[in-house]
């Protein structure tokens, strides 16, 4: 299945797709891991697991720790780097360069565009509301606005809707697995972003999308050749 014609709406992820969120997270979990005497994580070991919300990044530190070091409960950790997280949201994140050029090329076009993420409202929105941009997406839904999140393919289903088009003449671009599965089950294209938070261990190509952009960019010329 490639991009179908006429292109009707646009949906995006939020971490690692639309924004580069990984310095405000992963100084969060450093931050939460160096009160509880545990020793900071460089950053490539940590983006991979972005995807995985804050269990994941955090357990990533726990397994690089000697077992002795380990005092603390990661549910704890976890409710700490949350804390952390919520109150510095947008000291480094930002756009994913070029990103701007291909929000401003959908709103030129009448396209309209939107969010699927599996983040929690209570960090999207003052997240997006903090950014120093002009993101106006048409619909924003978080990982606990419905009943499901991704991978299943209701967040979809209900963006499309807000949107105004029909899931099959929408796209969604995402840098998980999950991402793809939940498009492809709402009878969507899929995009994979391979710029993203991508463990390499789980290629991209393995995921089932209709193409892999490696660059925000990218996703024009796919978009202006009719199909990927």
């Amino acid at each position: 299945m490639g991009v179908r014609y006429p292109l009707r709406g646009m949906l995006f992820d939020l971490d690692g797709t639309l924004l580069d969120t990984a310095g405000d997270l992963i100084a969060a979990c450093n931050t939460a891991a160096a009160e509880a005497g545990l020793q900071p994580v460089a950053s490539v070991e940590l983006r991979p697991r972005i995807s995985g919300g804050a269990g994941a990044m955090l357990g990533r530190i726990l397994e690089l720790q000697p077992p002795s070091a380990i005092r603390c409960e990661q549910e704890v950790l976890v409710e700490r780097m949350l804390t952390l997280y919520e109150s510095n949201i947008a000291v480094h994140t930002r756009l994913f360069a070029g990103m701007d050029q291909v929000i401003a090329t959908l709103e030129a076009r009448a396209i309209p565009w939107g969010i699927v993420t599996n983040k929690l409202e209570r960090f999207t929105t003052p997240l997006l509301r903090q950014l120093n941009t002009n993101l106006r997406p048409m619909c924003v839904i978080s990982g606990d606005t419905l009943s499901e999140r991704k991978p299943h393919p209701l967040p979809m289903l209900e963006a499309c809707r807000q949107l105004g088009c029909a899931p099959e003449l929408c796209v969604y671009l995402g840098d998980a697995r999950g991402d793809i599965e939940a498009g492809r089950r709402a009878g969507m294209a899929t995009l994979a972003a391979s710029y993203g938070y991508v463990d390499r261990k789980d290629p991209v190509e393995s995921w089932g999308a209709d193409a892999v952009i490696g660059h925000p960019l990218q996703l024009l010329d796919c978009l202006n050749r009719r199909g990927c």
